[in-house]
């Protein structure tokens, strides 16, 4: 990486990941994004569809911005707060919010969350199906409409984070909008039951057949006589 490849990656990830991690959907936790997070909004980006995880590594291996906070091991990275615009670690309550709003479900959980609702520590949301289309890509996932509306009447709660995104911990499944989960949708999407391991085959029995054993007499010497022998040639002596 050339120190002019260089300057150009940290500029935009000074603006990726302190100042509008929003318009990229994007929701820091404590200011830190995972590096495949960031990877996947990167490679959205026309000039940058191509950059792997190892030259964000290098990058910060050999340039060392000062500006950043890169933690190797739990492949987290951020802006440090002193240079990051302070929003971003803030979110407001929206009494408000816009009547409709997206977030990216996958098929599979689709099934469950259609019945049962939508519960996470924190659910991200976004006005813009745009948006909500390159999230929704990155994971593989639909778009789910959320009607915000019914989903307050029944208890739910939303923040807003910048201008983009929204937050919610628990979407009622009547708020939910999405395909309709049929007999089709399941065949193609519900988790398979699991095989069971092919059981081993019987080990057949091998049967060893006996040796013959040759005849051999089981008492040394003379046989005695039986008891009704014995007992004639007593008379007899008689």
């Amino acid at each position: 990486m050339t120190d002019r490849e260089a300057k150009r990656l940290e500029k935009l990830l000074y603006y990726v990941l302190g100042r509008r991690p929003d318009e990229f959907g994007l929701f820091p936790v404590n200011g830190l994004v995972k590096l495949k997070d960031l990877l996947k909004a990167l490679n959205e980006i026309d000039g940058f569809k191509n950059i792997k995880a190892k030259q964000i590594r290098d990058f910060f291996a050999i340039f060392k911005p000062e500006k950043f906070v890169y933690l190797e091991e739990e492949q987290l990275l951020g802006v440090r707060k002193e240079f990051a615009d302070p929003h971003i670690y803030k979110t407001v309550f929206e009494a408000h919010p816009p009547p409709w709003l997206f977030t990216p479900v996958r098929p599979r959980a689709w099934i469950k969350v259609a019945e049962e609702g939508l519960a996470a520590e924190k659910i991200i949301l976004t006005p813009e199906k745009d948006l909500a289309a390159r999230m929704a890509r990155r994971r593989g996932a639909l778009i789910i409409e959320v009607d915000t509306q019914k989903a307050m009447q029944e208890g739910a709660v939303f923040e807003r984070y910048l201008e983009k995104i929204f937050l919610s911990s628990w979407i009622p499944a009547p708020a939910l909008r999405g395909p309709k989960v049929d007999e089709a949708f399941r065949a193609r999407y519900a988790p398979r039951p699991k095989e069971k391991p092919q059981e081993e085959r019987a080990a057949q029995e091998i049967v060893i057949p006996e040796k013959a054993i040759p005849f051999r007499k089981l008492t040394k010497g003379r046989k005695k006589d039986p008891a009704w022998k014995r007992e004639r040639r007593r008379r007899h002596r008689g």
